[in-house]
């Protein structure tokens, strides 16, 4: 082995030595850096994977959807396989087309009125685990009582067999339309937040149900067993991430005396918890068009400067809209979910979210442009006098009306998924929540 001393005479060897230490030293900070090794680099204190290059999981692109059904044995959810969706027939039924491009789903075993109770809720991690939420919201429209016996239950279903566990169960009393209104996963801190209809709170919880705190944004709990006042309602709840915080948003539709019908926030602490003070809440958006006294559903896109929010109430005067963010959050669109049942598209059943568009294979090719609304009385152009109640997707920059020529309509343009195969309106105000599994390739968190 040859060894170098370094003399007086070659000082200037031992300077370029050194400078190219420093210079590598540094170029492995900088890779560090982009990679998100370093958390606080990118602006965040956990340690979130930020390579825009990382790979999807097996499940990226599926569908998970809820829903009641009068036999207390029958599937109250599915999971339906909608990676390959460039080929799902437009103007068509994928759930029950002849086509061989007939979409597949799986129904896991435990997902029963029985096992489980009533569920609509949904929110996925990023280890590609479900989580189903209690709730009371199918009653409108069947002839049974609809009461459910696990009205604070939250699940926990693990692939590949996806069967439902309970991990938490938030104080609920139950009774006609209580239960949890939502539920959301918060990639950044990983953990979860569910609304509670029992007493107006939000709640934070670990992956495995541990309740960590509450946060109630307009008062105290009024004490009273069943479902809280209109006005300290919160049903629908997403997470958002901006300027490297993660944000939770949550909609607030009061009554007639007050009607206010608002989109509010809360920006977590660097820890993930919720603000240290009380009355932290800002109205994000405010005079929300629409009618109706739930907000259920609240989704974002993966670049989280687009927005999707759903009503749920009447199965007929219900809306889908989006806002688009820039300096704050503006209105967007209305979309037109099914046909004219009595005011036009208006037929949401409550549930959206984004999922990526695949092409030639590529299940992310187009991460943000269309999403699913669940709904009712939609129609397809294949056979227009059938009559579709289950899942909608739609391109992000509009629809049509179910009415206008062809082929321009939504019953042409648009994708239908029938969650039980059967013509008729036996399931009106039966149709649950809708949430994809992410394509992790179209997360880059480090730019938010």
């Amino acid at each position: 082995m040859k060894t170098i001393y370094i003399t007086s005479k070659n000082k200037d060897l031992e300077s370029r030595f050194f400078i190219t230490i420093k210079l590598l030293f540094a170029t492995t900070l900088l890779l560090v850096t982009f990679s998100c090794s370093d958390d606080e680099a990118c602006g965040y204190t956990n340690n979130v994977q930020c390579d825009f290059t990382q790979q999807n999981n097996d499940y990226s692109g599926f569908t998970v959807t809820t829903n009641f059904d009068e036999d207390a044995n029958a599937s109250v959810g599915a999971i339906f396989n909608t990676q390959l969706n460039s080929n799902a027939p437009l103007g068509d039924d994928w759930g029950t087309t002849t086509l061989s491009t007939q979409v597949t789903s799986i129904s896991p075993t435990n997902w029963t009125r029985t096992d489980i109770g009533q569920v609509f809720g949904i929110a996925i991690d990023d280890s590609a685990n479900i989580y189903l939420a209690a709730s009371d919201i199918y009653y409108f429209g069947i002839g049974i009582s609809s009461s459910n016996t696990r009205p604070g239950a939250i699940y926990k279903c693990v692939a590949p067999s996806f069967t439902a566990v309970q991990i938490a169960n938030l104080p609920n009393t139950g009774d006609v339309g209580n239960g949890i209104g939502n539920i959301a996963y918060d990639k950044l801190n990983n953990q979860l937040f569910a609304t509670n209809l029992e007493d107006g709170k939000i709640y934070r919880l670990t992956t495995s149900g541990l309740v960590l705190e509450t946060y109630d944004p307009w008062g105290v709990d009024d004490l009273v067993s069943g479902i809280e006042r209109q006005e300290e309602q919160i049903w629908g709840i997403g997470v958002n991430y901006e300027s490297g915080q993660s944000k939770v948003y949550f909609p607030r539709v009061a009554t007639a005396t007050n009607p206010e019908r608002s989109i509010y926030s809360l920006t977590l602490q660097s820890d993930g918890s919720f603000p240290s003070t009380s009355n932290a809440e800002v109205i994000e958006i405010p005079n929300v068009p629409g009618t109706q006294l739930r907000i259920s559903d609240i989704a974002f896109s993966s670049t989280t400067n687009q927005m999707l929010i759903a009503e749920r109430t009447g199965p007929h005067s219900s809306k889908v809209m989006s806002y688009n963010k820039g300096g704050s959050w503006n209105y967007n669109l209305q979309y037109f979910v099914g046909a004219n049942a009595g005011a036009d598209g208006e037929n949401s059943a409550g549930g959206v979210d984004f999922y990526p568009t695949e092409q030639d294979g590529d299940i992310s090719a187009f991460c943000d442009e269309s999403f699913w609304a669940t709904g009712n009385y939609m129609r397809n152009r294949t056979n227009n006098l059938s009559l579709i109640y289950g899942i909608q997707g739609v391109d992000y920059t509009g629809n049509n009306s179910f009415s206008v020529a062809a082929p321009n309509a939504n019953q042409d343009t648009d994708i239908f998924i029938d969650f039980d195969g059967l013509d008729g309106t036996s399931t009106k105000g039966n149709i649950g929540d809708v949430e994809v599994f992410d394509a992790n390739r179209c997360y880059d968190l480090c730019n938010n």
